[in-house]
């Protein structure tokens, strides 16, 4: 059975961690972030005062990369990423806070508190960004078995178009 978009949407909504990677003006900025995903679309919690909000602002353009290691198994993790569209939102933004309440015990505690416990002085208010994938989403030995890869190791890659929604 072939490995779907639908497939991929679940297990990115399965991880919580991704690499986000936005442009300043000296060139890439990759950092390390919590996210919660609905479809395709991750929110990801963070504060104002950030280089990756500042980016953003800037220029929406950004691309995510997140691993998902193997279980029970010491190799490098396999991997989804793509190009996105970032987008901030306020922190009581009612989609957001629909995942929010939908995601595990632990994603929602752990968030919250993140959330609630701010240094508002020094990092601003809370919000958060909105990263919907545009093009095509490139992922590297998700859906495969890997007895398969030895065998065709071009059987690693999967790509996935990005069908845009109507508004």
């Amino acid at each position: 059975m072939a490995f779907s978009i639908e497939d991929l949407a679940h297990l990115i909504s399965k991880r919580s961690f991704c690499i986000l990677a936005t442009q300043d003006k000296q060139g890439p900025h990759a950092v390390g972030v919590c996210y919660l995903a609905k479809d395709l679309t991750l929110f990801i919690p963070t504060s104002e005062n950030t280089a990756k909000v500042r980016n953003i602002r800037r220029n929406s353009n950004v691309a995510i990369q997140i691993p998902v290691p193997w279980p029970l198994i010491p190799a490098p993790p396999r991997s989804i990423q793509y190009r996105g569209i970032a987008e901030i939102l306020p922190i009581d933004d009612n989609e957001a806070q629909r995942v929010l309440s939908k995601s595990s015990y632990i994603n929602r505690h752990v968030l919250r508190q993140l959330i609630e416990n701010i240094d508002v002085q020094k990092w601003g208010e809370s919000i958060w960004i909105r990263v919907v994938p545009t093009g095509r989403i490139e992922t590297f030995m998700i859906g495969v078995p890997i007895t398969a890869v030895f065998r065709s190791p071009e059987k690693a890659q999967l790509h996935f178009d990005v069908i845009k929604k109507s508004s």
